[in-house]
């Protein structure tokens, strides 16, 4: 699914990618992520949250840019915000991330449903509170773009069917029903996470606690978006990232061991991980 770079693939040919989210709960969450889309490729990243989030974490990483949202109070996106990004996705922007460290507050599952109506198809991941505001939000099928990868674990993924993820291989039956009446590709994470599109349906069956920290998600959901951006089909995206994100926590548990690897830790080892697909390709 993955290829080398084009010896002379600038920026755009890597693509860009838009993440969306952040609070002042979850001001890492939205760093991560975006890290992570970094750090499996894309030419460029950007972080849009609330403008006191922005305040706060700026700089924070200098290979990220930066845009910050009117909100509604601080650490709070405005709905009407949404439309301040419809320019930026449209100009350039070749995957969307929304919902890593988004948190929930009068307006956000609102803010949520707009930005996918004004995501004009660009290729999206939906992760974290994204999926909870969808899961909030009446007939929010209709808000899936049309090539869309939604991450949950199994709670969020309970919440969005309204009914509890069954254990054991019903989970496969269980993601391959709802990426079929979603309409989207779905990553359904764990110890054992699924991909499918309804269609086809991928298993990585290499459970590893190294990656079970918080803040692995946002990671996952990142390197998601830089695959989609360097123009990956949903579904190959998503098969991707599952296995660079698993092969980066087995590196790490080699490396350092299970107990101590951080999500920051995981993410700046995506690009070893990486290297050994590539490297074999």
């Amino acid at each position: 699914m993955l290829k080398p770079l084009d010896a002379d693939a600038g920026k755009e040919q890597r693509g860009r990618v838009l993440v969306v989210g952040g609070s002042t709960r979850y001001p890492g969450a939205i760093v991560l992520a975006a890290r992570a889309a970094a750090r499996c490729g894309a030419g460029v990243v950007t972080v849009a949250s609330a403008r006191s989030v922005i305040d706060a974490i700026a700089g924070s990483d200098p290979n990220l840019t930066f845009f910050a949202l009117a909100e509604a109070q601080p650490g709070v996106v405005a709905t009407a915000s949404a439309a301040q990004l419809t320019p930026v996705i449209a100009e350039k922007v070749k995957a969307l991330l929304v919902g890593p460290g988004l948190a929930h507050a009068p307006g956000t599952d609102e803010f949520v449903g707009a930005l996918l109506r004004n995501s004009r198809g660009t290729p999206t991941v939906v992760d974290a509170d994204g999926l909870n505001a969808l899961a909030r939000t009446e007939d929010w099928m209709k808000l899936i773009p049309p090539r869309c990868v939604l991450t949950p674990h199994d709670g969020e993924a309970a919440r969005m069917a309204g009914r509890v993820v069954p254990a054991g291989s019903g989970r496969i039956a269980f993601a391959e029903r709802h990426a079929r009446a979603w309409g989207a590709t779905v990553a359904l994470k764990g110890a054992v996470t699924i991909v499918t599109d309804g269609k086809k349906t991928f298993v990585h069956d290499l459970p590893n606690p190294t990656l079970g920290i918080g803040g692995s998600g946002d990671v996952l959901g990142g390197a998601v978006a830089a695959f989609l951006a360097r123009g990956l089909a949903p579904l190959a995206a998503a098969c991707a990232a599952v296995w660079i994100h698993g092969r980066a926590g087995a590196l790490l548990a080699s490396e350092i061991g299970e107990s101590g690897a951080l999500a920051s830790d995981i993410a700046d080892a995506l690009p070893r991980a990486l290297r050994e697909i590539l490297g074999a390709s």
